[in-house]
C-alpha cells in the first residue's frame, strides 16, 4: 500500500485496506449465491446463471492477478480499519476520506446484492403464501 505523508501530517493513501477488498470479494461472492437462489429454476436459467458465475470470477481474479504481476506487495498492513478509514484517500480526481472512499467502492455492489435478497425473499414470499 502506498502512503504519502502531507505537510499537515495526515496520510494520504492511494489502495484500499485490505478488509475492504475482502469486503467486495464478499459482496460478489453474496451477489452470485442470491442470483443462483432466486434464479436457478429451470435448466436454462442454470446455463445463465453460469455465465454470471464466471463473469464475477472474472471481475474478482482480474485485479488480483494484476496485482500479483505488479510485485508491488511491500509490507503487509497491519494498520486498524478504523486508523486507515480517517486518512485521505487519493483518487484520480479527487481526494476523500478513507471511509467514504470505502463507501463509495461497495456502495453499488451491496446495493446489487441486496436488492436481489429482498427481491428473491418477496418472490419466494408471494410464490408461497397460503391462499
Amino acid at each position: 500500500m502506498e502512503e504519502h505523508v502531507r505537510r499537515d501530517g495526515d496520510r494520504q493513501e492511494d489502495n484500499f485496506h485490505p478488509l475492504i477488498y475482502a469486503l467486495m470479494a464478499g459482496v460478489v461472492a453474496w451477489l452470485v449465491v442470491m442470483a443462483w437462489l432466486v434464479f436457478g429454476i429451470d435448466t436454462y436459467a442454470g446455463v445463465m446463471l453460469m455465465v454470471v458465475t464466471f463473469t464475477a470470477i472474472g471481475f474478482l481474479a482480474v485485479p488480483f492477478v494484476f496485482w500479483l504481476l505488479s510485485g508491488e506487495r511491500g509490507e503487509p498492513v497491519r494498520e486498524p480499519l478504523r486508523d486507515w478509514a480517517a486518512h485521505t484517500f487519493e483518487t484520480w480526481g479527487d481526494r476523500l476520506r478513507g471511509r467514504d472512499a470505502a463507501l463509495n467502492a461497495l456502495m453499488a455492489p451491496a446495493a446489487a446484492a441486496l436488492t436481489l435478497t429482498l427481491a428473491g425473499l418477496v418472490a419466494y414470499w408471494v410464490l408461497h403464501a397460503n391462499p
